[in-house]
């Protein structure tokens, strides 16, 4: 039902503005314990201004690829080792402390900008990057009776992703950190998984690369959707949900020695009722030249996630 050349079509339709050349960003190679003592520091301070009672300083229980730090309230932060990502959890239950209706989105993106800014989330990046709110998510609960009869929905968290820019190009993949708030405004979870941290070092231009085209890139990844498909793409619908060009980041549990530019695609597949529907993410080199080696044998995530 869809072609590879009407997804290739569909997919550079949806692409903004690409430079032609593109800066290849170095960065800072730390190790492992160095990771751990700056985020312990950084756990400490932001627990502290959250009221989430988690004495980093004793120490976590390291695991192969992950500490993890447990309060005696139920607060809980994990750091990991290969990228420095980290997340810090409240403890609240997810059904506690609810919203006492569906607000607006105004409204819930001031709550998470509010919490955002208390906790000084953009003081965390280098001085030359930024940080800015990328939008806002609902999470929501609902019952039912013995008869099937659903209840009206309730508003159980709000969470805002905010993306990081380096080379006013955003870093792509996961969000770069995400802020969830509980009905009276309180932090319930934070993730922060960014590439470069505040006072890390790194940064250095290590080559300036010539970007390709995006029709060029765009039927890359229409080629590798059909060979992922087996060729039978034109019996599915595939629907180009988004796009982009900019840096990649390679996830929480891998180490990156630096920003090449990429192109990234959300793609999803719809076989009809008697076939399952999909999301996947193709990142195809955003250059002619490929500087950043992308893993293999990973499935793609079937749906899209937040933190």
């Amino acid at each position: 039902m869809t072609s590879t050349k009407e997804l290739t079509a569909r997919l550079t339709e949806l692409v903004g503005d690409v430079p032609d050349v593109t800066e290849v960003v170095e960065l800072a190679a730390l190790r492992p314990e160095a990771v751990l003592r700056r985020n312990e520091k950084v756990l400490a301070d932001l627990a502290g201004t959250a009221g989430i009672t988690l004495d980093v300083a004793k120490g976590g229980e390291q695991l192969k690829e992950r500490t993890v730090y447990r309060g005696e309230d139920g607060g809980r932060a994990v750091t990991f080792h290969a990228s420095g990502a980290f997340t810090l959890c409240s403890g609240v239950d997810p059904l506690e402390d609810l919203f006492a209706q569906v607000e607006p989105d105004d409204v819930l993106r001031k709550a998470v900008d509010s919490v955002a800014d208390k906790l000084g989330l953009t003081g965390l990046v280098d001085k030359e990057d930024a940080l800015a709110f990328e939008r806002l998510w609902k999470l929501k609960a609902a019952g039912a009776d013995r008869e099937g009869k659903l209840s009206d929905p309730v508003l159980t968290r709000a969470v805002g992703a905010y993306r990081q820019s380096v080379r006013d190009l955003p870093v792509l993949g996961r969000a770069s950190a995400s802020v969830e708030v509980t009905g009276s405004g309180a932090l319930s979870a934070l993730t922060v998984t960014l590439r470069r941290f505040a006072g890390d070092g790194g940064g250095q231009t290590i080559d300036k690369a010539r970007s390709r085209r995006p029709e060029e890139a765009a039927a890359d990844i229409a080629a590798r959707v059909s060979k992922m498909l087996g060729g039978q793409e034109e019996d599915v619908v595939l629907d180009a949900q988004s796009f982009a060009f900019g840096y990649l980041s390679l996830g929480r549990r891998r180490a990156q020695a630096l920003l090449a530019p990429m192109y990234v695609a959300a793609i999803t597949v719809d076989g009809g009722p008697e076939r399952e529907r999909s999301a996947h993410v193709v990142a195809v080199a955003g250059s002619e030249q490929q500087y950043l080696k992308l893993p293999t044998g990973v499935r793609p995530a079937a749906a899209p996630r937040v933190a």
